[in-house]
């Protein structure tokens, strides 16, 4: 079959378009000969490891990672021989990057991957517990994430509870730990307490801020959750009060205390984190005491304290108890006390100490202080003095009995006293407002030896008058009755003189 001249010229024209399409790249990750990138990530971040798949290349090809600004960073590939092989890429600033392959006339772009800044991650780390004036050391770290091997430049802020500053430091790479960087400081503790501590990051041009999660940091005076306190000076034989405290105040639990590692008290409940025990040394020497506590929640912890003891005093202290306008009371004394007696003690000791009162059992009486009061009129009570003791005194109890007997009712009248007045005149007795004795009982009026010569009278008000009517002697007698075992009879007289 012939064909034609303008036949010839197309497939002449069709051979020679397919030729240069053979020497042409096949896509945008092609080179010279099927050279070609792939694996690159279309974003990525500061520091994160890419793996590029290299194929048909040259094992001494070079990959280059071109920046916006004209910095660029080489990367070799892998060793593998063959026309195969691997690109490993650590992008090292933010930005768009044109990946292409270096050293061949297509080195134009191939794969790109837009870079960003790498989160991280702020912590602080302190001890749960730190003694109160000793330095205690707090770490910040920042980490880059994703992972990253980015070292994170710049400062960090550490605030307190209240966000005011407590310190700013420049970071430093951490030595061995890929992508981290970090600064300390040394906090002393002004006092027992919590406090509160948290970390900001304020980030980079490569790295993104972050803050810290919060931390506690709970100072005691044994730089442990648990402190033990005693008195300076303990005496044998004299009651020293132990105080243990737990941090945070808000746990509950018990503690118990120890001497020596044996226990010497039973458990103690924990009332805003502290516990007390009044504990009485039985021998002199230094000794260990001892505080272990254990909460609601199973957590539990212990101190222990050194201290010297004494040795203990010679002689007992002695306890002067005086009652105003009576006289002191004798120990082992018994005194018979009406209903309704109420008085402060005056108290000494030999040693200075402080007298404690109080009552032992049922009875008639209570105490507040150095008052006593007696609360009816029939029965007794026991009176407890004490004195701890000091500047080389022993402690001493000392007891008494109160006998309590009906009291005497009081009532206040108007009724003036005895005495001389003129004929026809008219006395109060008794205002409308009173006429009840102090044991609520009412009191009534008469008269015992006036015969004509005086006369009560009793206004609408409700007050109690007499009216002297003729000369001569007039007495009135005012009275309540007795409440049995309680009160006595209240009974006052008057004797007026008519001229």
């Amino acid at each position: 079959m012939t064909r034609s001249a303008g036949t010839r010229i197309g497939i002449v024209i069709a051979a020679l378009a397919a030729m240069v399409a053979a020497l042409l790249p096949s896509g945008p990750a092609a080179a010279v000969g099927g050279c070609a990138i792939s694996g690159a990530s279309a974003t990525g971040f500061v520091g994160q490891q890419q793996i590029l798949s290299v194929v048909n290349c040259n094992d001494s090809t070079l990959v280059t990672a071109t920046y916006p600004n004209g910095a660029s960073q080489d990367v070799l590939i892998g060793t593998t021989s063959g026309p195969n092989g691997q690109a490993i890429w650590t992008p090292n600033q933010v930005g768009v990057a044109n990946l292409s392959l270096n050293g061949t006339p297509w080195a134009g772009v191939l794969a790109t991957s837009t870079i960003r800044q790498v989160p991280t991650q702020t912590t602080i780390a302190a001890p749960n517990t730190a003694q109160v004036g000793v330095p205690t050391l707090i770490t910040v770290t920042v980490q880059s994430q994703s992972p990253s091997s980015y070292v994170p430049t710049g400062q960090v802020t550490v605030r307190d509870a209240s966000g005011a500053t407590v310190t700013t430091m420049g970071l430093t790479p951490s030595s061995g730990v890929n992508g981290q960087s970090f600064a300390y400081w040394r906090w002393t503790p002004p006092s027992t307490g919590t406090f509160t501590f948290q970390a900001s990051y304020a980030g980079d041009s490569n790295a993104l801020a972050s803050t810290s999660p919060v931390d506690v940091v709970a100072a005691t005076t044994s730089g442990n959750t648990i402190s033990l306190t005693a008195p300076g000076t303990i005496t044998q034989g004299v009651p020293a009060l132990l105080t243990a405290t737990v941090v945070p105040l808000n746990v509950q639990g018990s503690v118990g205390f120890t001497l020596n590692g044996a226990p010497i008290s039973a458990s103690v409940p924990l009332v805003n984190g502290v516990a007390t025990f009044l504990w009485t040394p039985k021998v002199a020497g230094t000794v260990t005491l001892g505080a272990n506590y254990m909460t609601n929640g199973g957590r539990s912890g212990s101190t222990t304290d050194t201290v010297t003891i004494a040795p203990g005093p010679t002689s007992p202290d002695a306890i002067t108890l005086t009652q105003p306008g009576f006289g002191t009371w004798a120990p082992n004394g018994v005194y018979t006390r009406g209903n309704g007696t109420s008085f402060t003690f005056q108290a000494a000791t030999l040693s200075g100490s402080p007298v404690m009162l109080s009552t032992k059992g049922a009875g008639p009486c209570s105490v507040t202080g150095l008052t006593l009061t007696v609360t009816a009129g029939s029965g007794q009570c026991s009176l407890i003095a004490q004195s701890a003791g000091s500047a080389g005194y022993q402690p001493v109890t000392q007891t008494y009995t109160v006998l309590a007997a009906p009291g005497q009712q009081t009532a206040t009248l108007a009724a003036p006293p005895s005495g001389r007045f003129n004929k026809g005149r008219t006395i109060r007795l008794q205002n409308a407002n009173q006429g009840v004795t102090n044991a609520n009982q009412n009191i009534t009026w008469r008269i015992s030896n006036g015969g004509n010569r005086c006369r009560l009278r009793f206004p609408a008000n409700g007050a109690v008058n007499v009216q002297l009517q003729r000369p001569g002697q007039c007495t009135v007698v005012a009275r309540a009755r007795a409440v049995k075992g309680q009160w006595k009879e209240f009974r006052l007289q008057r004797t007026y003189t008519a001229r």
